[in-house]
């Protein structure tokens, strides 16, 4: 409840600073209106219409990002306060209710959060001692209040969004931020400058000078959408082939994607940067990939216990994973560590190499606790799938021993057991129960 009125008051205050912005910036800056700045607010809108059309989704967040922030940004030093405020304004209706058509409120409150960074951007820039101009733009005048500015408006823009998710979602915020954010914050600071430049060409020749900025627009836009699709892609594609390796098995079935899942979460949970995060679930998703190995498969099926060479051969199944995926350029180093060392123990009783502690790659130590959370909650072809409660009291028995303490703290607190049987008793096999595969 809490939340909800914490929620409730936000959106209320960003509306209505939002709304109190145009009117306020036309009286505290007002605009020459002239045919000439009529010319200009025209050819930026054009831009900034292209620049939504052009949006690009990324799907991990359900954020987007795209190209209207170049002309809203352009607009500051060109048109001033009043000028890139109302270009936003008519940008973002275009956007939201037109273009995208979504949820009035929703559609309401990226408006207003967007007008808003564009406000406190406009402020800053005049703050730090630089004024709107159509006529001339110094660069050691103007451009580093600008670069400002965009800190401002980025800043603005991205903690209003990430604190409206954290509160619906019940998640913290820094968590949020690196979901909804993190991707795109970089690709958008980066060519931020470009703004400028649009400013700069206007300045120096014209509205004709904008036609040329569509271009990198259009190609920046491309080359970051092909490589996020590409991204995207290989993770697909990775899941699909862990799925088909593992079907074959009502043992193994969807074993390696719970792990992700799980382990992604601990990692978000660890408030980790977002390529943190998916290193991690890159690796929990490979981490078994060593046992498609044939030789491995009588073990795998075995009902009683193993004897002491299938023990040994078993442990060697880490380092064939590293031989099987090391080829993989694609595949960060560190995807590699963390599957060599996912069985390795805190107290450094593990295998293959008897590291311990912090020596272990805090993605193995994750992988290392998922693994065994979805061990102990599936059938196995030896034993029935224990409960929760003894799944929790097995951790805590083992913990400073096999597990990480701090990894152990955050699948407490979090609820993680609770979310990881909830997310089991969901999922139908048709050969029943799927389970994991052997330590």
């Amino acid at each position: 409840m809490l939340q909800d009125h914490r929620l409730r008051a936000f959106l209320i205050f960003v509306v209505g600073a939002a709304s109190a912005s145009l009117p306020a910036s036309f009286w505290l800056y007002p605009p020459p209106i002239t045919p000439d700045w009529l010319l200009a607010f025209v050819t930026l809108l054009a831009l900034a219409i292209v620049g939504a059309i052009l949006a690009l989704k990324i799907t991990e967040g359900g954020s987007t990002t795209s190209m209207e922030f170049v002309p809203q940004l352009g607009a500051i030093p060109l048109l001033g306060p009043a000028g890139a405020i109302t270009l936003t304004l008519v940008t973002q209706f275009f956007t939201e209710f037109l273009l995208l058509k979504k949820p009035t409120q929703k559609a309401i409150f990226n408006t207003a959060q967007v007008v808003l960074s564009v406000m406190l951007a406009s402020s800053l820039y005049i703050a730090f001692g630089a004024r709107p101009s159509l006529e001339a733009l110094s660069v050691a005048g103007t451009f580093p209040p600008f670069l400002v500015a965009v800190v401002g408006y980025f800043s603005v823009n991205t903690v209003s969004v990430s604190y409206v998710i954290s509160l619906v979602e019940k998640r913290p915020f820094r968590e949020v931020w690196q979901r909804t954010a993190g991707s795109i914050i970089v690709f958008d600071l980066a060519i931020s400058p470009l703004a400028y430049l649009v400013a700069y060409l206007y300045v120096q020749w014209g509205a004709a000078a904008l036609l040329a900025a569509i271009i990198p627009i259009i190609a920046l836009r491309y080359t970051y959408g092909v490589n996020i699709e590409l991204q995207q892609l290989n993770q697909d594609l990775l899941r699909v082939l862990i799925k088909t390796l593992e079907a074959r098995d009502k043992y193994t079935s969807g074993h390696s994607l719970r792990v992700a899942e799980r382990s992604k979460r601990i990692a978000q949970a660890l408030q980790l940067r977002l390529s943190d995060v998916r290193i991690i679930e890159t690796a929990a998703l490979l981490h078994d990939i060593g046992k498609i190995d044939l030789a491995y498969g009588d073990i795998l099926r075995q009902s009683g216990p193993l004897s002491p060479t299938q023990r040994e051969l078993i442990r060697s199944h880490p380092q064939k994973g590293v031989d099987i995926i090391g080829g993989v350029r694609a595949l960060d180093p560190e995807v590699l560590r963390c599957v060599r060392h996912h069985h390795e123990w805190y107290d450094g009783s593990g295998y293959p190499s008897g590291i311990a502690g912090a020596d272990i790659p805090l993605g193995a130590r994750i992988i290392m606790v998922s693994d065994s959370i979805d061990a102990m909650l599936t059938d196995r072809p030896y034993r029935s799938a224990l409960s929760v409660e003894q799944v929790r009291q097995e951790i805590i028995r083992n913990t400073s021993t096999q597990f990480d303490p701090l990894i152990v703290e955050i699948v407490m607190e979090e609820g993680i057991l609770e979310e990881a049987q909830s997310a089991f008793e969901r999922t139908v096999y048709v050969h029943g129960r799927p389970a994991v595969a052997l330590d």
